[in-house]
């Protein structure tokens, strides 16, 4: 299964905006086989970005389904729409999903923490088994599952761990769990070598429709 997600940032009053990315959504949604839902970044990029994501089962999928989208009028409106306050390239990025399961999306509302770092090329596999190691900790302590991933285009060695919580009450408790754990920071100050240093980040989101 992969991932497919495309980040935009956007510039201008969301009494604009705002109506516009959901209008886009519904549209997607009602005119190709794509599951789309939409994040609004809370923390951790710039003021503005917003995030489709859907899962696919391969790029083949998704080419045929972005193909037809691409040829749509209606599709093609809105996007001529948005070039007031879409000021810069969005960039669209696929992800494998190595470890978890990729369910219905959450409902309206729910919170999404996304920490991504760059593992070093040459320690990849080892990277990776710390990766799921300590997403299959990280579950046993906050009670909810999380997903890892791992970038197929752009910086190599990406890494990524994705945990959704049903609401903002649910991810200030999941949080508070982990930073009380001690395990998973005794586990996380090892991976000096795995990864390479300044390199990882964390976005949260909420998902809007």
């Amino acid at each position: 299964m992969l991932l497919y997600s495309r980040q935009v940032t956007l510039t201008g009053s969301p009494r604009k905006t705002m109506p516009w990315a959901m209008d886009i959504t519904a549209y997607v949604n009602a005119h190709s086989p794509l599951d789309v839902s939409l994040w609004s970044a809370t923390f951790g990029v710039p003021i503005g970005s917003l995030a489709w994501s859907a899962v696919v089962e391969s790029q083949e999928q998704l080419a045929t389904a972005t193909a037809a989208l691409v040829a749509d009028e209606g599709y093609l409106d809105r996007i001529d729409a948005a070039a007031d306050f879409v000021t810069t390239p969005g960039q669209d990025t696929l992800q494998d999903l190595i470890y978890g399961t990729a369910t219905e999306p959450e409902a309206v509302g729910a919170v999404a923490q996304v920490t991504t770092a760059l593992a070093v090329v040459d320690e990849l596999a080892a990277a990776v088994g710390f990766a799921v190691e300590i997403a299959q900790h990280i579950e046993g302590v906050i009670g909810s599952p999380i997903m890892v991933l791992t970038g197929l285009y752009g910086p190599m060695g990406s890494i990524s761990w994705i945990g959704v919580s049903p609401d903002m009450a649910a991810a200030d408790s999941a949080r508070a769990k982990m930073l009380t754990d001690e395990t998973y920071l005794s586990r996380v100050a090892k991976t000096k070598g795995l990864f390479i240093p300044g390199s990882g980040t964390v976005v949260q989101a909420v998902r809007i429709a």
